[in-house]
């Protein structure tokens, strides 16, 4: 069977911007993968020129697109199995091939062996490649993410490693990077791999390789989580500009020992959401009791809500993936959410609600009641997991428990959030498709494969074995302060463990240090948690509802956009959700008009 490739531009004259748009259309399937795009253009509202245009498009492309579901097949989507071949992914990457298949189609780029020695070139070829990222300290010697490129250097006597003093400091936020980036590639001085700042932005500037290639012909690649996956992939699907090294959640943690003194039950990690209100009604009774200070707190839903209660592409603070627009007026549970925190702030349920002569005066003394021990739910990080566990549990001698995210109510999707942190590979390598093998084995090696995240947590091992496990022990065993590293597990756990891994593969699972855990009698005990070796909770740290750095404009219109304002016009203003959705609807999407109109790749 043979599969027609079309590609049809068209340009046409608008009226309304004076100037020729083009869309483009493109039809094309790879070993029955199908994948139809349309290059985006401006709507305006009232431009009837550019709604007929629209509704052409939508046209051709439901029309080809049923022609080419006929003619190839109709296998799209994600394929966890195929009965065929006993190949199985987590991702729709592969479709219905497997990774050797993969490797002989591309195998004019990958593994390239030009004597025929067995070894692939990229293994034997003098090379330095330059690698860039602020993450995470500025000095090379104690930047963990830094040597761990260097561990995979040494596996090679034909490759160093360099780091790009132009991006060790950070330059700012993520669009001063991306100036950082496009200045390079002006000045042919890109680096090999570097952090992706502003990852649309960085596809539509050319700055980055295509890397579905090498992805396809790695084994460990099967294990990457889909939600990873879409992250990936350029917002019109055409390539995947980086691959994300870790995920970064916001989890749901509680205050097990004050439900304990108040004879509340503790629940188990299977939670739902209707057992997470019912435990916050119990705290909420001895709130209201007024003879003590203590308070329910919530789980922070006010980004990813939409999502959470209304199942909304992706959500997060109302922005449909689907249809890259804002949308609070469809996320009607989500409303009803953020109604409910607004009258529990009236109640008196919410501490920073509360003017201080409001307050009870058993919390006259307290000024942050989930760290003085009078809150039973909050929200943790995981990038600020060992500074807030040090300071719960190690200095304030709290009982707190890590929590996955309570099954979701009817209609809704059990996530997380969190952010994807992703390298790139510079577009440049497009040219030499040995370097850029080798230089995408050691992003691998940064981010989801068996030995790289190995290695990574390996250098806890390594530096505890170097210097003890604390400052105190290393002077008590003879050390010397001027010798004392700036970085090290007791001081900067997190700079170690960075994130969870994007993937599903056991191997990796079983290697993460909060999985393993820590021996009960050493200072580190205190981040072991039974949460994170429950296969529910791994999957949500891995799949989590991603920050859509990939959809240009995204990130510039989260600055302009507090979801907590809605919440405060409805406690202090008197509204209902629903009489604001569509303003806070139609202000964010004017918005992400007005910055696309304006928008260059």
């Amino acid at each position: 069977m043979v599969c027609i490739v079309v590609l049809y531009k068209h340009y046409y004259w608008s009226k309304f911007n004076k100037e020729y748009r083009k869309f483009t259309f493109k039809i094309k399937q790879d070993y029955n993968i199908i994948l139809v795009s349309v290059n985006r253009f401006l709507i305006k509202e009232n431009d009837e020129e550019d709604l007929y245009m629209k509704k052409l498009v939508t046209l051709m492309f439901a029309t080809a697109v049923i022609l080419t579901l006929a003619a190839c097949g109709g296998n799209s989507g994600t394929q966890t199995t195929d009965p065929g071949n006993g190949f199985s992914t987590n991702n729709d990457l592969f479709g219905d091939k497997t990774v050797e298949e993969w490797k002989e189609y591309y195998g004019d780029i990958i593994d390239i062996d030009e004597d025929d020695n067995g070894t692939p070139d990229w293994q034997e070829r003098e090379m330095e490649i330059v690698y860039a990222s602020h993450f995470y300290d500025d000095e090379d010697e104690y930047n963990t993410l830094f040597r761990n490129a260097l561990k995979w250097a040494d596996q090679y006597d034909n490759i160093t490693v360099v780091r790009d003093q132009r991006f060790k400091k950070s330059a700012g936020d993520d669009f001063a990077q991306l100036e950082l980036l496009v200045a390079a590639a002006q000045e042919g001085t890109m680096p090999d791999i570097y952090y992706s700042p502003l990852s649309a932005e960085v596809y539509d500037q050319d700055l980055s390789l295509d890397l579905t290639p090498y992805l396809r012909t790695d084994e460990e690649a099967t294990f990457i989580r889909q939600n990873a996956m879409d992250f990936m992939k350029s917002y019109d699907g055409e390539e995947i500009y980086g691959v994300a090294y870790m995920s970064v959640a916001q989890m749901p943690a509680i205050n097990v020992g004050l439900l304990k003194e108040n004879n509340i039950e503790v629940p188990g990690y299977d939670w739902t959401y209707e057992e997470y209100e019912a435990l916050r009604e119990k705290v909420g009774a001895l709130t209201d009791a007024g003879n003590q200070c203590i308070y329910p707190g919530i789980i922070d839903f006010s980004q990813h809500g939409p999502n959470y209660f209304d199942s909304i592409p992706n959500g997060w603070m109302g922005f449909n993936l689907d249809t890259q627009r804002f949308d609070f007026e469809s996320a009607e549970k989500f409303g009803e959410w953020f109604e409910q925190v607004a009258e529990e702030g009236d109640k008196g349920w919410h501490f920073y609600d509360l003017e201080e002569d409001q307050r009870p005066t058993a919390c006259e003394n307290f000024g942050w009641p989930w760290g003085d021990g009078k809150q039973a739910i909050d929200n943790i990080w995981f990038y600020s997991l060992s500074f807030d566990i040090d300071a719960l549990v190690g200095e304030r001698e709290l009982e707190v428990d890590i929590y996955p995210m309570p099954e979701a109510p009817e209609g809704g999707q059990t996530a997380l959030h969190a952010y994807y942190d992703t390298f790139s590979l510079s577009y440049e390598l497009e040219q030499d498709p040995v370097r850029a093998q080798a230089v995408y084995d050691l992003a691998k090696w940064l981010s989801y494969g068996e030995a790289g995240t190995a290695a990574r947590w390996g250098l806890i091992d390594d530096d505890i074995a170097e210097h003890g496990e604390s400052y105190d022990a290393f002077i008590e065993d003879g050390g010397v302060e001027e010798d004392w590293p700036t970085v090290h597990p007791s001081t900067h756990l997190m700079d170690y463990i960075m994130g969870w891994p994007i993937t599903a593969n056991p191997t990796v699972m079983e290697n993460h240090p909060f999985v393993k855990g820590f021996a009960e009698d050493s200072a580190f005990a205190i981040y072991n948690f039974d949460a994170f070796k429950d296969p529910e909770f791994q999957k949500q740290l891995s799949d989590p509802v991603a920050y859509p750095r990939q959809i240009p404009a995204a990130a510039k219109a989260y600055t302009h956009l507090n979801t907590w304002d809605i919440k405060e016009q409805i406690r202090l203003e008197g509204y209902n959700y629903d009489d604001i959705a569509g303003d806070w609807d139609e202000e964010m999407n004017t918005f992400l008009d007005d910055y696309l109109r304006n928008y260059s790749k």
